[in-house]
């Protein structure tokens, strides 16, 4: 079978022959997937939506109620660490069915829900032949997994080694496994994937070793590649078009291989970008939704192509709105990117973060709303940032909002609304080797990948697990420039900004920038973030706190100890009459690993400064783990 190529003068995206022939299958799994987010009974997709909204319209479990919330049940993962991530509950063939995945080494379940209080496990799957484990010391930040995939009688899921692999939801027998990521080129997948349009859309992780960011979209029913789009290189690799950020130019355009010449030399060949994280789609528009991570290494300099007495920071981080030229970008790390989902073509595409030298990864999920904005309403993106802004675009054609700050951030005053870019500022940019500077946010951001979540009925209100951290980054000498071999170059120390306090849930206006309330914490909040319509906001803390808060006021109602540290994403079912509201435990991802990898924590810059705070929080006190827990309202 032929891959698809790109024509770009035409503008023209020939689709493989195998994705021509699965066209007729498009209509149905997008309307199943649709049909099961829009059923408040069940969540159908990793975000409970294809916006990513992480809500549910379930309102049994209330702030009445909620205080006499108790465990129902509880089931294995059979794997201990990085249980980022939350299942599936859809109607396969007539029954309520539970499909989640473990972390490494990536373990299948499928439940039968029928009996809501005792699920039935029906199958199982572990591949254990030919795995790579090669990717468990290149997973950069833990062996964590963020869910899988239903579709089409389908369940879809990735593989930290990068297989991508379809099984039959009845039997959990392989229909196609597709290699997707390489490890010894850096990659390796955390995900999610995401499926529409008959579609399945992936990325990969490895920026911190050298990998080369793109994005992929395979045929649902047969696995085949339709569309493959790179994130740095030139504007055919990047799947840009005449008509990309045609609204706003000054974003980049076709004609200029911006992902190549925005870099020295060929540093594009190993520039980061890759999209690790969320995706999220636009049925109406036929647009997907995924965000870039920072560009390879973190010591900027070697970057940017200014060369003798021309190499100064003036010059290369363009701090200053005077000089801010942007000739070293290092285009398209750190952006949002609209893709057409039948093609990859770009829409259009804003970077957040240019010439970024904090490892501010803009992967961060993408949440769609309608959103009215100086009195006109638009189809709006709303983006949590790790740099710290949270932005709002309109999601047709990039129109840039408003971007406010919603953690302490130090690094620069504000984004210009006009241009897009960020205002740095110099004695916060670390850019000498050798030279150490402070930061806030840490690198971990004002928040990571952990989701947060809104209402869509009351779209100006988002409510996010904030990370309340700052760093001293001192980058080094670089050594290699090899693909699979760590690859950071700086010293990292984080520290948390107000002693005692690590994290915060925030209820957060996007358009006025104003704080309804917040509710600190002593550990990280690492998990996200479900919303309901009884009035409740749940997450979960690092300790193993799992809460339920009063979503007006912020008020904690509800409180249970788990058996480990909480870094997945609560969700919400109902079956037979029941309403239910689950969560994994089990400690890991980045502010975790020093606890699952058994690391120093005498090593202030292990895992490139986790281990610190780490040892801050006395997270080294806090066992592993892997299980879901179900809850329930008992009379």
């Amino acid at each position: 079978m032929k891959k698809s190529n790109f024509t770009l003068k035409s503008s023209i995206v020939a689709l493989s022959a195998a994705a021509m022939l699965g066209l007729a299958g498009q209509a149905f799994a997008n309307d199943e997937i649709i049909a099961n987010n829009k059923d408040q009974n069940l969540w159908g997709s990793p975000g409970g939506d294809y916006a990513l909204t992480r809500h549910s319209g379930l309102k049994d479990i209330n702030t009445k109620t909620v205080g006499n919330l108790h465990m129902a049940w509880e089931q294995s993962t059979g794997a201990l660490r990085g249980h980022e991530g939350q299942p599936v509950v859809v109607n396969h063939n007539g029954k309520p069915m539970m499909y989640f995945v473990s972390a490494w080494p990536n373990i299948v379940q499928a439940l039968d829900l029928s009996d809501p209080d005792n699920p039935k496990q029906v199958w199982n799957y572990n591949k254990k032949t030919d795995r790579d484990l090669s990717a468990v010391p290149r997973a950069c930040c833990d062996t964590v997994n963020r869910g899988l995939n239903y579709a089409d009688g389908k369940v879809v899921f990735h593989t930290l080694d990068g297989l991508l692999i379809a099984l039959d939801a009845s039997t959990g027998e392989e229909i196609w496994i597709t290699k997707h990521a390489f490890p010894d080129k850096g990659e390796t997948h955390t995900g999610p994937a995401m499926i529409a349009g008959g579609l399945v859309f992936a990325g990969f992780g490895g920026d911190e070793f050298a990998a080369r960011g793109r994005t992929v979209a395979y045929d649902l029913q047969t696995g085949k590649e339709v569309w493959k789009c790179h994130s740095t290189g030139s504007d055919k690799d990047v799947c840009l078009t005449p008509e990309t950020n045609k609204d706003n130019p000054h974003y980049g355009t076709y004609g200029h291989d911006l992902g190549m010449i925005t870099y020295p030399n060929d540093e594009w060949k190993i520039g980061g970008g890759a999209t690790w994280a969320w995706f999220s789609y636009d049925a109406d528009l036929d647009i997907v939704y995924m965000g870039t991570g920072n560009p390879g290494h973190w010591s900027p300099a070697y970057r940017c192509g200014e060369t003798g007495k021309n190499l100064t920071h003036e010059k290369c981080n363009a701090y200053n709105p005077k000089i801010n030229s942007g000739n070293w970008d290092n285009k398209w790390s750190m952006t949002i990117m609209a893709r057409k989902a039948k093609t990859g073509e770009m829409v259009w595409a804003y970077q957040k973060t240019p010439f970024d030298q904090w490892d501010y990864d803009g992967v961060n999920e993408n949440i769609l709303v309608d959103l009215k904005v100086d009195g006109k309403q638009h189809k709006a993106l709303v983006n949590f940032d790790r740099n710290g802004f949270a932005y709002v675009l309109d999601r047709e054609n990039g129109d840039l909002l408003r971007a406010h700050k919603f953690v302490t951030v130090d690094w620069a005053t504000k984004v210009d609304l006009v241009t897009g870019r960020p205002l740095k500022v110099k004695e916060h940019s670390p850019f000498e080797r050798g030279r150490n500077v402070a930061a806030c946010p840490s690198a971990q951001g004002g928040k990571d990948q952990q989701p947060g979540a809104v209402d869509p009925s009351d779209p100006e209100w988002f409510y996010m697990p904030t990370n309340n951290w700052c760093m001293e980054d001192e980058p080094q000498e670089r050594t290699h420039t090899q693909q699979g071999t760590v690859y950071v170059f700086a010293n990292v120390y984080m520290y948390q900004e107000k002693p005692g306090v690590s994290g915060k849930l925030k209820k957060f206006n996007v358009v006025t920038g104003k704080t309804a309330w917040e509710i600190p914490d002593s550990y990280q909040n690492w998990s996200g973030v479900l919303v309901t319509a009884g009035g409740l906001a749940f997450y979960g803390n690092m300790e193993g706190q799992f809460r339920a808060v009063d979503r007006n006021s912020g008020k904690v109602l509800w409180n249970k100890k788990l058996g480990s540290g909480i870094i997945g994403n609560p969700i919400s079912w109902k079956i037979a009459g029941k309403q239910y509201v689950g969560i994994f435990s089990g400690i890991g991802g980045w502010a975790g690993l020093p606890v699952t990898a058994d690391l120093d924590f005498s090593d202030k810059y292990g895992a490139i400064g986790a281990t610190a705070m780490a040892k801050t929080v006395g997270l080294n006190l806090i066992p592993q783990g892997g299980l879901f827990t179900a809850f329930r309202v008992y009379p």
